[in-house]
């Protein structure tokens, strides 16, 4: 938190053409751009950027330009989404940043271990919800890529998908099924989505990254995972873990075909 406040005093995104947003403050910040704060209901994404004290920092610059770069994609992934019940609102995009809606819950790494366990019923409607809207995200040829706890905001008790900052904007002839995009598949994506609904199920924080340093481009072995006896999406789950989903709709049917009996 400290480093949110100390952003929050000097934030040097994109000081040309008179941004709009140079004096707000920070709320939050992910990897390639700062959360400001424009009032109690809208927030705006800004790209990262840091001063280049001179000409011959070519490294800084570089992280500047990329981060850039990051946020056009971020703007173009939105524009292309539009509106949909599961990704967070977005009220416009202009050079400078995309508003949002501020989802006072935060995100569901931190509501999960801050909030007393919800009824079996509230937890298929939101492990659906979550489904359904990678489906939608996928049916518009957009990979996520860093699908995780922290990356789903929760905004009025619902679910919603809200960072793209490292996602891939793919032509939208693209057979998603096929598709490995810098090595990501939907495979790797449903892998992810599949312990985010783990989470929810048991209520507890559990964390995996294929891309991870610890164990960078491996699937899980059956060592490796939690139990899975009894839990009421056990199936669905292990089916996540395993890679045996062709796509999200798969795994759609699959889940309301288990979870809406």
């Amino acid at each position: 938190m400290d480093s949110v406040q100390e952003t929050s005093k000097t934030l040097p995104h994109l000081l040309l053409d008179k941004d709009p947003y140079t004096d707000l403050g920070a709320v939050g910040l992910g990897m390639t751009g700062y959360i400001l704060g424009i009032d109690d209901d809208r927030v705006v994404k800004v790209a990262k950027t840091y001063p280049v004290e001179n000409s011959e920092d070519f490294f800084m610059e570089h992280v500047n330009e990329s981060n850039r770069e990051a946020l056009v994609t971020e703007i173009e992934i939105y524009q292309r989404l539009g509106r949909h019940q599961g990704i967070i609102h977005c009220f416009q995009t202009t050079n400078f940043g995309i508003e949002m809606v501020f989802a006072k819950q935060g995100d569901l790494e931190t509501y999960i271990s801050s909030n007393p366990e919800p009824t079996e019923p509230f937890k298929i409607h939101w492990i659906l919800s979550l489904i359904d809207g990678l489906s939608y995200i996928h049916s518009w040829k957009v990979l996520v890529d860093e699908i995780a706890l922290r990356n789903i905001l929760v905004d009025n008790g619902q679910l919603r998908f809200a960072d793209f900052g490292q996602s891939y904007l793919l032509p939208l002839s693209t057979n998603m099924d096929t598709i490995c995009e810098n090595d990501l598949t939907v495979k790797i994506e449903i892998l992810h989505l599949g312990w985010i609904i783990y989470s929810i199920a048991c209520w507890k924080v559990h964390k995996y990254y294929f891309f991870g340093e610890d164990r960078y481009m491996e699937w899980p072995t059956s060592d490796q995972l939690p139990p899975l006896k009894d839990l009421f999406c056990g199936a669905i789950v292990e089916n996540c873990w395993k890679g045996n989903y062709v796509n999200v709709d798969a795994l759609k049917q699959h889940a309301c075909s288990l979870l809406l009996r």
